[in-house]
């Protein structure tokens, strides 16, 4: 497996540190925001408690639908949550694992994200995808700031 360095994001919104939890957790929410033009998301199933199952449904412009499943594996609301991502390939395989973490913390009515993404393994397919996870959560961060504001 290559050498995936972690990637690290701080990011100050304009809101209350609920109202960002509330984008990550709540589907309706977490939907509008989460994939970086011009991709979506389609259906969104969360069970956010430790040990939760997450199923994400990407959508490519050209309508093509990539399920990402992964774990909740801390939730402390409002404050922290680590969940894992692995998108899946056209026959059920993961092509890669990674962990997401963060931590919100809010001051005068700003919130600060203080993000982590770990690649926890990777396969053969990973690469293309992976070169884009820095971008891609940056400008989905821009949507989420322009959603909670």
């Amino acid at each position: 497996m290559p050498d995936y360095q972690p990637l690290t994001i701080k990011r100050t919104f304009n809101a209350s540190r609920q109202a960002v939890w509330d984008a990550w957790t709540v589907p309706e929410q977490f939907k509008q925001w989460y994939m970086p033009a011009p991709y979506s998301v389609g259906e969104v199933e969360f069970d956010v408690r430790p040990g939760g199952q997450l199923r994400v449904e990407t959508v490519s412009p050209d309508g093509a639908i990539q399920p990402v499943v992964g774990e909740f594996k801390v939730v402390e609301a409002p404050e922290k949550l680590v969940t894992t991502n692995s998108p899946l390939d056209a026959e059920g395989n993961k092509l890669f694992e990674v962990q997401h973490s963060f931590v919100l913390t809010e001051v005068d009515g700003l919130t600060t994200i203080d993000l982590t993404s770990e690649v926890v393994w990777a396969g053969d397919q990973a690469a293309p995808y992976l070169v884009g996870m820095e971008p891609g959560l940056l400008q989905a961060l821009d949507q989420l700031a322009a959603l909670v504001s």
